[in-house]
């Protein structure tokens, strides 16, 4: 997937083995060598938003390519070499530090070597880089804001990188998240909440959530009145919301961060005896929408009795320092997955598909307004199923792309959120992803082609297109 780092868009091509830089501003392309098999690519720090800097890392060929893009010359390429068998790049905050490691997530199929191996590459001085052994079964890579600790997830529990002191670290200290060893990986969810340089740790059939501090790896256990199936970390760190769904009653618990004492922790109900057992928080911290995507009483009796709470969702808004304002709403066809915009202000919700609603287009999707006390939904129908969406950074302007090559569909819904007019978009092959170029307030979506196809969508909704840079021919649409 093509990223975005200044005024310019990188788009890495594993068959060529090169990197198209595309200035958005003109679109203007530049095909440059990267090493053998380019895939992922990372942004980093730009000089300015007319620069762009980005690392990418060259799979066949065991080294990271650290791009700069100056405004008014050609890039510079610096290949670094790195541990075999890599799939996965992680940037710091200050785009200093760029690891390089293997995401069991990405290609669970173990390498020939070890999927146990990670780099750290000064991005400023690539002359020092680092490697390092790390727990079974690497997922995740996490920073703290400061950039001066890594935090990598594993089968093992968590290996803390820091970041300042890399010329005296043989093996980074690898700290047990659970209370007990041995278990089966696949049973924990371990999310990291950085700033508090703690794991958060649930386990399957335990009535119970685990903080574990990654310093001292001392242990505060949470106990919950049930199972918990979702677990969200606020994004500026200060706490943790666990949901604990029932059929009479479900939960939400509030863990205040870095969680020292029972005072830390406080149980809100779901008002209206709502089922829920996913919880979607905003990033502002101060609401969050519930739903489910099971139905429990799918088998049961007196199933006909009940209502499929898949067809419902509850916003909830914080007053003070309660989960106190409670809204319910009916959404006619089951969720499947939420977004909710940074802004805090408009959520897309994906539906299953629907055929009896709209045979012509049985997949909908739901715009909803979470600010306004009666919040608005708008049901959207579409001939295929979204395959993913994309929302800028101002929350004014979101993209959900739609694709079915039986069917032919290949466009992009270009949504208002000020006022949820969606317009169709369409396309010149079948798109793959989206992104933003903050530098030209432009959106991209990627495309399925031989050669290599971009779209880019300013404010107005004007489209330009980009077209065969792979082989270094682009043409402009």
């Amino acid at each position: 997937m093509p990223k975005s780092s200044g005024k310019y868009v990188y788009s890495a091509s594993a068959t060529t083995h090169r990197v198209a830089v595309i200035d958005t501003s003109s679109l203007r392309i530049d095909v440059i060598d990267a090493g053998r098999t380019p895939t992922a690519v990372a942004p980093m720090i730009p000089a300015n938003d007319q620069s762009g800097a980005v690392a990418v890392l060259s799979h066949g060929s065991d080294q990271v390519a650290l791009i700069r893009t100056p405004p008014s010359s050609g890039s510079e390429v610096r290949l670094v070499d790195i541990t075999a068998d890599a799939n996965q790049l992680a940037v710091s905050p200050d785009g200093r530090m760029v690891i390089a490691y293997h995401d069991v997530d990405i290609k669970p199929e173990l390498p020939p070597s070890s999927d146990q191996e990670l780099s750290v590459v000064l991005a400023d001085d690539p002359e020092r880089t680092y490697a390092f052994s790390v727990g079974a079964h690497p997922r995740d890579v996490v920073f703290n804001a400061a950039s001066s600790r890594a935090y990598v997830t594993t089968d093992d529990g968590v290996n803390v990188l820091d970041l300042d002191s890399l010329d005296g670290m043989d093996k980074p200290p690898l700290v047990v998240v659970t209370e007990e060893t041995g278990l089966d990986p696949t049973t924990v969810e371990v999310q990291i909440a950085a700033e508090a340089n703690l794991a958060i740790a649930r386990v399957q059939d335990e009535k119970m959530l685990l903080a574990t501090d990654l310093a001292s790896g001392s242990q505060f256990r949470v106990d919950l009145p049930g199972y918990p199936t979702d677990v969200d970390i606020a994004d500026d760190g200060s706490f943790v919301i666990a949901t604990v769904p029932g059929k009479t009653r479900s939960r939400i618990i509030e863990l205040r961060l870095p969680a020292t004492s029972p005072d830390d922790v406080r149980e809100f109900e779901v008002a209206g005896g709502e089922y829920v057992g996913v919880t979607a928080l905003a990033p502002s911290g101060d609401a969050m929408l519930l739903y489910t995507t099971v139905d429990p009483w799918a088998e049961d009796d007196d199933a006909d009795d009940h209502p499929d709470p898949r067809k419902r969702m509850t916003i909830a808004r914080r007053v003070g320092r309660d989960w106190a304002d409670f809204i319910s709403l009916y959404t006619e066809i089951p969720i499947r997955a939420v977004g909710i915009a940074p802004d805090s202000g408009n959520a897309i919700l994906l539906h299953d598909e629907a055929p009896d609603l709209n045979p012509a287009a049985p997949w909908p999707y739901t715009l909803l307004d979470l600010r306004a006390q009666v919040p608005l939904k708008k049901l959207q129908h579409v001939e295929a199923k979204p395959s993913s969406f994309l929302f800028t950074p101002d929350g004014d302007r979101s993209v959900v792309l739609v694709r079915d090559d039986a069917l032919g569909v290949q466009r992009a819904d270009l949504i208002d959120l000020g006022n949820f007019i969606v317009a169709n978009v369409p396309l010149g092959s079948p798109p793959e992803g989206a992104g933003y170029v903050g530098a030209t307030d432009k959106i991209f979506i990627s495309q399925a082609h031989r050669s290599g196809r971009l779209s880019f969508i300013d404010d107005t909704g004007a489209i330009e297109t980009a077209t065969g840079f792979e082989l270094n021919d682009s043409i402009k649409d």
